[in-house]
């Protein structure tokens, strides 16, 4: 096996796209009544392998970051990734966490909301998913300029 440095940069499109895509489709269920319930099972799906994906990210990311050729610019980068990086996973935990959380109440304390505030929480939820995806984004734009701007990869030796 591969030491888990090297595994760092194929493992990070995984949660990128997933998570990514977990928010259209809860657009999409809440755009289709008659489908809702297969594509929200969908998207939580996604939400959920994202979710771990991003965590394995988050500890190849550790290990890569130990081995990188340490330079006061790359430094500043690494340590601004990190915190992109955690935050997103934070975001996108707090989101699975509420959705669960929700649906846990409604299904088995047989809790209801009325209608009107039932959409204000999902399009609250919806923009909280935004805020995640554009932390996403920018977590892996700033990779990318470890990697290509900075030229820093995580098999260097330090």
């Amino acid at each position: 096996m591969p030491p888990l440095n090297h595994l760092h940069p194929a493992i990070v499109h995984f949660p990128i796209a997933l998570l990514a895509t977990a928010p259209l489709l809860f657009v999409l269920g809440g755009l289709r009544p008659a489908q809702r319930r297969g594509i929200h099972a969908s998207a939580l799906l996604l939400l959920l392998l994202g979710l771990l994906g991003a965590l394995a990210a988050l500890a190849t990311g550790e290990a890569a970051e130990n081995l990188a050729h340490r330079t006061p610019e790359l430094r500043a980068a690494l340590e601004q990734h990190q915190v992109s990086a955690q935050w997103t996973v934070a975001i996108f935990g707090c989101l699975m966490a509420t959705w669960l959380g929700y649906h846990g109440l409604v299904r088995f304390r047989h809790w209801s909301l009325s209608p009107a505030l039932a959409r204000f929480l999902f399009l609250l939820w919806l923009l909280v998913s935004a805020l995640g995806v554009a932390a996403l984004f920018r977590t892996g734009h700033q990779g990318g300029h470890m990697v290509h701007d900075l030229h820093t990869h995580g098999g260097e030796a330090p």
